[in-house]
């Protein structure tokens, strides 16, 4: 059946919209459970609406609203599953489902650069497809017998190693692409980029300014980073820690540019922007981060270089004069003489006349202190030290050694990294077996790449990355379009810092790289020759569907179980047998137990006898006692009634049915929150504990 542009232009608005609502219903189903902080983010959340509903019929307002949007990205450097980051990610949800109402109602089509949007989805299919190598199955029966919300809740705060964070994680994936393309088929699109990118930058200053108040104790940022453990004498501002500090400042730099090359005019214009990326540089010498120190003044090269390249807003030539070269010469250097200066001879001898006057101390630890320590900072970067990097590459290449041409799933390095350690046989335990420490993250985007999507993935990554800079460049060029010289500087930064992070860790600086993209796929694909854009999505979307037919032949990653001796590839080989259990720890003091939810199923293979211990941990069972129902065939097999914290054995004679499963059914009458009664950070809602003596 034909349909006509509108039709399939309603069609495909449509969709996009019922993916976002479905989005937004899930997440923010999901997100208040985090007392007493449920009342601030409803009435948070609720201002976000009242803002998009407002830009929705006064699209004047645009501009503004994705300028305060860009400002407020430092409030969310965190890890995904941290309350900060899934507020960002409904807010990024909320604003993406304006913005498709808005084309939609605007009715104004703009073709984006199809080669770069087919990459891009490409990239995106690839990772969805991997999640096959997943326990799929298990997945599924674990969110049934959570059930609505409480399923999304989990999916959502799943720790990396688990299995439901790989599934959270190609979520949002497709969400922030989702987002770019919307973004960059809005009218007038360039002008709403450059009001986002201004309004990044400006968040990043006032956040490298307030870090610095807060170091040296002048206002207090602990209370926004509750549960975060500072290090200390190091500046964090608002961040988890100073590496994702470091990641933000270095990647949204370039977009000082945006100032430099505006139209206005006066000395104290150009005071404001070198100022700013004075208080950028001494908050990130002050944060210790070795990779900082070492990016930042190649970004700042890049940087002057471009705003003696273009004045006044517009583009000048490309043939340099060595006046030209000496200026950006002396730039860099006195931009980081002057930041040295001021950190030694002011801000340390009135920080340290503060704390004699009056004690305030802030995280900063006196100027001797801390000027030991950035001295040994300086020496490591000058002996090469890496510290512990090069055991960290090691663990990620060696994960995805496993798995090497098409990865071993998205985002799942550290549930791989689990696993394979407790096998002999695997490149992971033989090379880094002595490191008992496994670290969250490759700490390099390029070995989580590699981690999620293998050669092909990594392949297909660069393949976008050097597609986008290519069609910027070559716009450059040809339109004189300036807004481009920052956006592929923060490409270029985002991956030279990504050689000592992971940037996927944190959702707000993953956004940041699908900014950039969404902006190049602004750019008409036709800025370059014909020759060097043919071919690419065609030969991506067969490495796609070749991807695909792999995962599925390894489901489950039963190959690898199969090449290690398994009989299921996962580190506890009994999972399988319970479903509607959360993942189960050793190290939890009353035995080897897994805790339920309120529902949950155990499977006995073959039938036969099964002899169960139930453990109840719930409070307050004296005053009200917990009834622990057991169903099999639909009928009620037994009822335990605790009426205290204490284990209790059961054993159940059934039917032997050889090569069938029985299934047993439990119900707890009620569940408990540790983080409610006990204070701590664990805010699942649990039954009772299940653990299996014998079969």
């Amino acid at each position: 059946m034909n349909l006509s542009l509108e039709q399939r232009s309603n069609f495909f608005y449509s969709s996009i919209f019922l993916l976002l609502i479905g989005n937004l219903l899930i997440r923010f189903s999901s997100i208040f459970n985090c007392p007493p902080y449920n009342a601030f983010i409803a009435v948070f959340l609720a201002c976000v609406v009242f803002c998009c509903v407002v830009v929705v019929f006064f699209q004047k307002f645009l501009k503004a609203f994705l300028f305060l949007f860009g400002f407020s990205f430092f409030l969310y450097g965190f890890g995904a599953i941290d309350i900060q980051s899934r507020i960002f990610e409904i807010i990024v949800t909320s604003v993406a489902t304006t913005l498709c109402v808005i084309n939609y109602k605007v009715k104004e089509t703009h073709r984006l650069n199809r080669p770069l949007v087919v990459l891009i989805l490409c990239y995106v299919g690839l990772s969805l497809f991997s999640l096959l190598l997943l326990p799929v199955r298990q997945i599924v029966k674990d969110l049934w017998f959570f059930g609505f919300p409480d399923a999304f809740f989990y999916l959502f705060i799943g720790p990396p190693y688990g299995f439901f964070h790989p599934v959270a994680a190609v979520i949002q994936l497709a969400l922030f692409v989702v987002f770019a393309i919307q973004l960059s088929t809005t009218a007038s699109r360039l002008k709403p980029y450059k009001s986002l990118f201004a309004g990044i930058f400006s968040g990043a200053v006032f956040c490298a300014f307030i870090g610095l108040l807060d170091f040296y104790g002048v206002i207090s940022l602990a209370w926004y980073r509750f549960g975060t453990t500072v290090s200390p004498g190091v500046l964090h501002s608002t961040f988890q820690n100073r590496n994702c500090f470091g990641e933000f400042v270095l990647t949204v730099i370039p977009f000082v540019l945006i100032g430099f090359m505006s139209k206005i005019k006066g000395v104290w214009w150009k005071v404001l922007l070198f100022g700013s990326l004075v208080i950028c540089e001494i908050a990130l010498i002050l944060a210790g981060g070795r990779a900082g120190w070492v990016t930042y003044p190649l970004i700042l090269f890049v940087c002057w270089l471009f705003f003696y390249f273009s004045k006044e807003g517009r583009l000048e030539s490309f043939y340099f004069r060595w006046r030209d070269l000496v200026k950006v010469a002396v730039s860099v250097p006195v931009t980081i003489v002057i930041s040295f200066l001021l950190i030694f001879h002011i801000l340390m001898p009135v920080a340290d006349h503060l704390k004699n006057k009056s004690g305030v101390a802030g995280i900063n630890r006196g100027s001797a202190r801390t000027s030991i320590y950035l001295r040994n900072q300086a020496a490591r970067i000058g002996e090469l030290d890496l510290g512990s990097r090069d055991v960290t590459w090691r663990q990620g290449f060696n994960v995805g050694k496993e798995g090497p041409l098409y990865g071993m799933g998205y985002e799942s390095f550290l549930w791989q990294a689990n696993i394979l350690s407790n096998i002999p046989e695997s490149y992971f335990n033989k090379f880094c077996g002595v490191h008992k420490f496994i670290h969250q993250s490759p700490h390099n985007v390029f070995l989580s790449i590699f981690v999620s999507g293998g050669i092909v993935g990594l392949c297909l990554w660069l393949l976008i990355i050097g597609y986008a800079v290519m069609v910027l460049i070559a716009d450059l060029i040809k339109n004189k379009r300036l807004l481009n010289i920052p956006v592929v500087i923060s490409i270029i930064s985002f991956h030279i810092y990504g050689m000592v992070q992971s940037m996927q860790y944190i959702p707000m600086i993953w956004l940041l790289i699908f900014l950039s993209l969404g902006y190049a796929m602004t750019i008409d694909e036709n800025v370059l020759p014909v020759r060097a854009k043919k071919g690419f999505g065609a030969l991506a979307v067969v490495l796609v569907v070749i991807g695909g037919m792999v995962y599925l032949w390894n489901f489950e990653s039963r190959n690898l179980a199969k090449k290690h001796g398994l009989r299921i590839y996962a580190m506890d080989q009994d999972r399988d047998r319970f479903a509607g259990f959360f993942q189960h720890s050793k190290r939890w003091k009353y035995g080897d137990y897994r805790w339920s939810g309120k529902r949950g199923a155990v499977y006995v293979p073959d039938g036969g006898t099964i002899e169960l211990d139930f453990r109840c941990q719930t409070p307050d069972a004296e005053k009200e006692p917990v009834v622990l129902s057991v169903f099999h065939d639909g009928s009620l097999l037994d009822r335990v009634m605790f009426s205290k914290k204490e284990t209790v054995r059961r054993k159940y004679s059934l039917t032997e049915t050889l090569g069938q499963e029985q299934e047993l059914l439990i119900d707890v009458s009620r569940t408990w929150n540790p983080h409610k009664h006990l204070g701590n950070h664990d805010r699942r809602n649990l039954g009772v504990g299940v653990a299996i003596v014998r079969k």
